[in-house]
């Protein structure tokens, strides 16, 4: 095993943080996409919803969980000037959500503000523990039904693989929930990517598929950083992972996708590149120190 290589479930580019604290730490990142992200072949759905947000009846949350569905909004846009009229509906009728500082930032790239990003967990269920709006109800028996026509609206443009955790949380809270596909993840290279940065000279090695997998389990990786449920699926279906190599995972539904998979992960406390870094530090310091003594994964706070 080369003892300080950690491979990143990213392309390069979307790989840079984390990869320039890698190497500040001493280990040697390499990544592989694995998945890009692609229009679904059918647009309209995600065009209407983006007119709705910024033409909302009646109040309106437009809840933006990936800068990805950011870009899938920017690409179906009807003007360049899109993220304009949505920024002018704010902030009444329309309000927007944004899971973590990542997307808030791609929608501040876009000029469009943000009205709410949890402060705690970047994830939907961090989304609905700080969620900052109440909806007055009558009395049980005269409870608007969240269907009726004048509740007010959750609009939710997510990837095709998306969990319902928010959709349902939102419906409980007593809004009419309309999700829609944004974009679809698909085997890398894709034919149409929805967006890809041009590399550059410092980045990271990429691995393909074929590589990635079988460098999982060679056991010539200390490390492997996973980012989303269904880049686990890509690596460990089929195959079998080296004893030796720790894996990190970018929030509990990943972790739980790697639990299903038999391994023990670390859990980042926050998907961001520090917090990552800093499972990778104590993924490995705990190898290091013998084997684990409990059956159960590590958050790091």
């Amino acid at each position: 095993m080369t003892a300080r290589r950690v491979l990143v479930t990213r392309d390069p580019a979307a790989a840079r943080p984390l990869a320039a604290l890698l190497r500040e730490r001493r280990y040697e990142p390499c990544t592989a996409r694995l998945l890009e992200a692609s229009l679904p072949l059918d647009t309209e759905p995600l065009r209407e919803m983006l007119r709705e947000a910024a033409r909302p009846a009646v109040p309106t949350w437009l809840c933006v969980t990936s800068a990805t569905a950011v870009h899938a909004l920017a690409a179906v846009a009807d003007s360049p000037d899109w993220s304009a009229h949505l920024d002018a509906a704010r902030p009444a009728p329309l309000r927007i959500a944004a899971v973590g500082a990542a997307t808030a930032r791609a929608l501040a790239e876009h000029g469009v503000g943000v009205d709410f990003v949890p402060a705690e967990t970047s994830s939907a269920v961090g989304m609905l523990e700080e969620w900052p709006e109440r909806i007055e109800e009558p009395g049980h028996e005269g409870r608007q039904s969240p269907a009726a026509s004048g509740a007010p609206r959750a609009l939710l443009p997510v990837s095709a693989l998306a969990s319902t955790t928010l959709e349902e949380g939102l419906r409980a809270k007593g809004y009419r929930v309309w999700r829609t596909r944004a974009y679809d993840m698909v085997p890398a290279p894709a034919p149409r990517p929805l967006s890809r940065i041009a590399s550059e000279p410092d980045d990271a090695p990429e691995l393909d598929r074929t590589a990635a997998r079988a460098a999982c389990a060679s056991g010539e990786l200390a490390a492997v950083v996973v980012t989303a449920p269904s880049r686990a699926a890509e690596l460990l279906d089929g195959n079998r992972p080296s004893a030796g190599t720790a894996w990190i995972a970018i929030g509990e539904p990943t972790a739980r996708a790697l639990r299903e998979r038999g391994l023990t992960p670390v859990t980042a406390a926050q998907p961001t590149p520090e917090a990552l870094a800093d499972a990778v530090d104590h993924a490995l310091a705990d190898r290091r120190g013998g084997p684990r003594t409990t059956s159960h994964d590590t958050t790091i706070q």
